[in-house]
């Protein structure tokens, strides 16, 4: 990775000294009661409509939605999970949810825009949490770490499961995958050596993986630009420093790739970053010293750096979740330190 953008002591004081809240963004508002523990996800429904999975305390997956105005209430399904959940819309007004099961089959539930369906186990054997994004017609691509260290993968095709296959690789973390909305999903694991790999799955099949080396330090995460197939993934380094690789969309080799470039900025996890107009991302992060959330925007041709947003009264822990409301903003979901979730809007 490149380290001329940052050094390890702006790294470490960074959130600490950046703007206060902008004008752009709300406040935060409470989701409700419930508590959840890990990092919650959620998905573009329609317009103003997103749908979010967490897990409950006591390992069950709940679930609730935002309907533009207000959130509804958290309900907690019959299916206890043992990771955290991945949300995915399918591009026509369905969000599938998907968790890995304590047996290691991958529980399932999908919202249809009014209601939940039951949850419903697809057999597999996974070590880790699945990552799932949209492909094309309606289809929903959920990919995890197998014992091996290697990738198994399904598709759904709007109706079935299919069984889950394997693909060789040398995966440490699990997955980050995201709709390159060109038909494509782009998948992303830390490996050894601290590297990076990735792959891409089109038309069916896997291409092939590429070693984007650098330093990174645990899971990637993967972010369409809504743009010409373009994909975004950010890394937290050894030294929790966040580093970010943009892919061109073009031919699948390494050289279509930018290379790691120092984002600046410190975080107890990795970010959740989110599209909401063509070529540009609005990324949500909590602070590593002060545990406040921030939010850093890149129009397409810079980033805005990181700034404090909703107050100093709200924390967070782990990783937020940042979805589109199909408005041009965001909403991005928290866990607090009291384990109950809040949600902010913007920019």
């Amino acid at each position: 990775m490149k380290r001329s953008l940052v050094c390890l002591f702006l790294l470490t004081v960074f959130f600490a000294s950046v703007p206060l809240a902008s004008a752009t963004w709300g406040s935060f508002v409470s989701t409700g009661t419930a508590t959840a523990i890990g990092n919650p996800s959620c998905a573009f429904v329609s317009t103003d409509h997103v749908a979010c999975a967490v897990r409950s305390v006591a390992s069950e997956l709940m679930v609730n939605v935002f309907n533009g105005t207000k959130w509804g209430t958290w309900m907690t399904l019959t299916a206890t999970v043992s990771s955290d959940p991945s949300c995915s819309s399918n591009g026509d007004g369905k969000v599938i949810c998907g968790a890995t099961a304590a047996s290691g089959s991958l529980e399932v539930t999908t919202y249809n825009g009014t209601t939940w369906s039951t949850p419903t186990t697809v057999t597999a054997a996974l070590f880790s949490a699945p990552s799932c994004a949209e492909l094309p017609s309606d289809e929903v691509l959920c990919v995890a770490r197998n014992s091996a260290g290697g990738l198994a993968w399904s598709v759904f095709n709007g109706t079935t499961w299919s069984a889950f296959a394997n693909l060789a690789t040398t995966a440490i973390s699990a997955p980050s995958c995201t709709t390159d909305n060109n038909s494509g999903v782009v998948c992303a694991v830390y490996t050894t050596a601290n590297a990076t790999l990735v792959n891409r799955f089109f038309s069916g099949k896997w291409t092939s993986f590429l070693n984007l080396s650098g330093i990174a330090g645990g899971t990637p995460d993967c972010t369409s630009l809504n743009s010409a197939g373009k994909v975004t993934c950010f890394a937290k380094a050894y030294n929790s420093g966040l580093y970010v690789n943009v892919f061109n969309g073009e031919t699948w080799k390494t050289t279509d790739w930018s290379g790691y470039e120092g984002l600046a900025g410190a975080t107890n996890n990795i970010i959740s970053c989110s599209s909401q107009t063509a070529g540009d991302l609005v990324c949500g992060g909590i602070g590593a010293l002060d545990t406040h959330f921030y939010a850093n925007v890149f129009n397409g041709t810079s980033w805005t750096g990181w700034i404090q947003e909703g107050g100093t009264k709200t924390v967070g822990i782990g990783s937020p979740s940042c979805a589109p409301l199909g408005t041009g903003q965001v909403i991005c979901v928290v866990v607090g330190t009291t384990n109950k979730l809040s949600s902010i809007i913007g920019p």
